[in-house]
């Protein structure tokens, strides 16, 4: 039992100190970033404008009306006794070196939660080198940079998904009916949860509940509670919020690509070429061991993606259906964020199997780690120099 618990302690530890290295990071990116015109109308009319009561009956005057941001974001302020600046009540939006910090105290923490429930994930269930891998990708995620230190609900979205993914793996994993029963609730307050954060999470709400049926349990009464209650939830707020005109600012590729790259979605399908590979090896003998059954281990996660990918894409065919170019509000890859942390799990989950898959087969195993370094390595040195040049320009021109 003390070694179990030894074991146990290493990965929180480490996962601890990943967690206050990315609040120290987040802090500096909100002491560096201005607030922008989003924020300032966000704490001025759905939080400081607006009563608890109001935010849960749908009447926060924005697109995203879900409440659970806003309401955790007006008590917080709350029992810290922030005053909003006067001067933002008259209509004279200036940036305040306090508020610029104090308001993105809650989004600091869940982005930063995120990144450390991540690390934690993969150091218990396979290494610290996994999990130093996955930690490398995740800091390689533009959309981390732009919405770490944001006052609005992307960051609680991001946090929510992680939780609502690892909380899937470890269920998928788990054979007993007490912790598949633990998982189960685990999963049905997550989907509550992201129902009251925003009604884009519908599509993995939908996806994941899809598949615990598929994979788990098909007690059709648990998911009056998984499915049901949360898509009702979103419904109700998606009446109930302001309908706005879009249009497209950027192509429907670049809206997912900045969520989940082009190198991750390279690993994906490096992945599904050996998966081919492996199905077809159990029929020829000459490439029957080419690769270990480690191979078949992501791919209930992988099939979560590719649901979540296609909700997304249906939200965007609507998006197209309605749009008028110039008018209204600009489409934005932050309406995606929640694709960013599961592009992260998915790439390490197959970067992982591969390798472990190719064990009998060194040279491949190796050329196999080059290649995938490379494709990480050389986005990692593009997004991160130019994250911290934009955030010092600031610093220059202030």
């Amino acid at each position: 039992m003390r070694e179990s618990g030894v074991k146990y302690s290493k990965p929180f530890i480490a996962a601890t100190i990943v967690f206050l290295g990315c609040l120290c990071l987040g802090f500096w990116i909100a002491r560096h970033r201005p607030l922008w015109n989003d924020e300032f109308f966000s704490q001025i009319t759905s939080i400081n404008g607006t009563s608890f009561a109001d935010q849960f009956l749908g009447r926060i005057p924005e697109g995203g009306n879900a409440p659970l941001f806003y309401s955790v974001q007006k008590l917080f302020l709350q029992i810290i006794h922030y005053q909003i600046p006067v001067k933002w009540l008259q209509g004279t939006w200036c940036n305040d070196a306090a508020s610029q910090i104090l308001l993105r105290i809650n989004p600091i923490v869940f982005m930063s939660l995120s990144v450390g429930l991540v690390f934690y994930y993969f150091c218990r269930k396979y290494s610290f080198k996994v999990a130093l891998f996955s930690l490398f990708v995740y800091i390689s995620s533009y959309m981390l940079w732009a919405y770490w230190a944001e006052a609005r609900p992307y960051a609680l979205l991001v946090f929510l998904t992680t939780v609502q993914s690892v909380i899937f793996l470890q269920g998928t994993d788990q054979n007993s009916d007490r912790d598949s029963s633990r998982s189960w609730m685990l999963l049905a307050g997550t989907n509550i949860l992201l129902s009251l954060t925003s009604i884009l999470s519908l599509g993995e709400v939908l996806a994941v509940s899809v598949l615990w049926w598929v994979f788990k349990d098909r007690d059709w009464k648990k998911y009056i509670v998984i499915i049901l209650l949360p898509v009702m939830i979103a419904l109700f707020y998606y009446m109930q919020a302001p309908k706005y005109q879009f249009y497209f600012g950027l192509s429907p590729e670049q809206l997912i690509r900045d969520n989940i790259t082009r190198q991750r979605f390279d690993v994906l399908f490096i992945f599904l070429i050996s998966l081919l590979v492996y199905y077809w090896g159990q029929k020829k003998q000459a490439v029957k061991y080419l690769l270990g059954k480690e191979i078949l281990k992501p791919i209930p996660y992988v099939v979560f993606l590719g649901l979540v990918l296609a909700a997304s894409a249906g939200v965007i065919c609507l998006f197209a259906l309605h749009a008028k170019r110039g008018q209204g509000f600009p489409i934005t890859s932050r309406y995606f964020i929640y694709l960013t942390p599961m592009g992260v799990i998915a790439a390490t989950l197959v970067w992982v199997s591969l390798f472990r898959s190719l064990n009998k087969h060194r040279l491949i195993q190796w050329l196999l780690v080059g290649l995938i370094a490379f494709l990480f390595t050389q986005y990692f040195l593009k997004i991160v120099p130019r994250a911290i040049h934009s955030l010092m320009r600031y610093e220059t021109h202030a």
